[in-house]
């Protein structure tokens, strides 16, 4: 599909590989029939959205489908049914949206491991599962967007690290930091995952959603965090723009592209890799 959007008076035409404009309707009508609902939150109707979106473009970048379709029409569409600054809203719903997201998306796999994801949407939750990691007066409670827990025993599930959620890496990555080496030098597994959005749009852009992270050969500051850096345990990204690592970096944590709608990805599996070491651990300490 070929998508028109104008920008400052410019028309610019999007190429949208793997979807149709049946399926862009449907999204379009999942947002006005979520939105026209006052029991349903801004960021319960974005996620609703998303997750239709992956289902019926398995083929399309999921990058893509939240940058061009999704948060696009959700500025479009809002204004009809709520008084609400569009941008700002999306600012404020999307975030959450994204970590609501994951957790719905990798939960099939995850829980027939006896690993389970837990976004912390309220800071009341970000706090608990600081806590539960010894970090509670370490680092703001803001700093962590969902939970990790693997099932020791039966219905004992035990915080085994946390995830770092940005839909674009320009969302301030280094706020992330500190709270990621407290919980690496603890033991925690602390992954970033991002859909690593950007594109710049006419005069001097053509609206090509290709993320941030550059190359390894032409590292940008945000990939430096990673593989030179080593402040997180990996960088998983669902853009299929973004480039992987090579095999090897200075840190020994990588970047890792994803593609959403093939699971269990990459992500899916480094979860329960981490989440078995973490159960042999406590396994270790108990004998």
């Amino acid at each position: 599909m070929k998508l028109m959007i104008t920008v400052s008076g410019v028309e610019v035409t999007i190429d949208l590989p793997g979807v149709n404009l049946a399926v862009y309707r449907n999204i379009r009508s999942q947002l006005e029939k979520a939105l026209q609902n006052p029991d349903i939150k801004n960021r319960e109707a974005i996620t609703r959205a998303f997750l239709y979106a992956l289902k019926k473009c398995p083929k399309a970048n999921a990058s893509d489908l939240w940058h061009h379709v999704v948060y696009r029409l959700y500025c479009e569409v809002l204004p009809k049914y709520r008084p609400q600054n569009p941008s700002q809203s999306w600012v404020r719903a999307s975030g959450e949206a994204l970590e609501l997201v994951l957790e719905e998306w990798y939960a099939p796999f995850l829980l027939k491991r006896r690993v389970r994801i837990q976004a912390l949407i309220s800071r009341d939750k970000k706090r608990e599962a600081l806590k539960q990691m010894g970090l509670g007066e370490v680092v703001g409670d803001s700093k962590l967007d969902a939970a990790l827990y693997v099932e020791r025993k039966k219905d004992d599930w035990r915080i085994f690290g946390g995830i770092h959620v940005k839909a674009s890496l320009a969302e301030r990555v280094s706020d992330d930091v500190p709270a990621s080496r407290a919980m690496m030098k603890k033991g925690y597994f602390s992954p970033l995952w991002t859909l690593d959005v950007k594109s710049f749009p006419p005069p001097h852009g053509d609206l090509v959603n290709r993320g941030e992270l550059g190359s390894p050969d032409a590292p940008s500051e945000k990939r430096k965090y990673v593989e030179q850096q080593g402040e997180f345990d990996g960088c998983f990204s669902a853009n299929l723009r973004t480039v992987s690592s090579g095999r090897k970096t200075k840190s020994g944590k990588r970047v890792f592209t994803l593609r959403l709608t093939q699971q269990p990805d990459r992500f899916a599996r480094e979860i329960v890799k981490r989440a078995n070491l973490w159960r042999k651990k406590i396994s270790s300490k108990r004998q």
